[in-house]
């Protein structure tokens, strides 16, 4: 975290949810963004390569691209010689794919440390975690983790708009 961020903007307003605050910007920090970018090519490397699988699977076995990425979105005793004939590649993917709730513990741990404070017991002040990591975000109640996520998603898309506001 950069040491000059604190002197070249301070926040006007401050979102709290359960111990935590979080400075409100209505936008993401350059590094918030990079790190959701990061995290977005993580996840299209492995759409392309679910891909290149299900062009490999047509190929070999004379039919289109479509009904190979239709026969490994479903499990039938009808496409269960394809799991056992492509089962590396299919394990390779698996290790590659990223779920949502590892996404929103990612999502969660990068906003923490960009911009999370928490007050510590016995303490008036409130202090950034820059330290945070993915096994501190791992032990927050899921309802905690879902209304940090839903934190992000305003920062990133827009604040809901109360009715009679428009």
């Amino acid at each position: 975290m950069s040491k000059y961020a604190s002197l070249l903007f301070s926040p006007e307003e401050y979102y709290e949810i359960g111990p935590f605050r979080f400075p409100v910007y209505h936008d993401l920090v350059p590094g918030e963004a990079r790190g959701i970018e990061a995290l977005a090519r993580k996840q299209s490397k492995h759409t392309f390569s679910s891909i290149k699988l299900a062009q490999r699977i047509a190929r070999d076995k004379g039919i289109t691209t479509k009904e190979a990425i239709d026969l490994l979105g479903t499990t039938s005793e009808d496409n269960q010689e394809i799991f056992y004939e492509y089962a590396g590649e299919l394990e390779e993917l698996q290790q590659m794919s990223i779920g949502a709730m590892e996404q929103k513990i990612e999502y969660a741990t990068l906003f923490m440390r960009f911009r999370g404070e928490v007050k510590l017991p016995k303490s008036r002040e409130y202090t950034k975690v820059t330290d945070w990591t993915d096994e501190d975000t791992e032990a927050i109640p899921n309802k905690l983790l879902d209304k940090i996520n839903e934190f992000i998603a305003w920062e990133q898309s827009g604040w809901p708009v109360a009715e009679g506001n428009d």
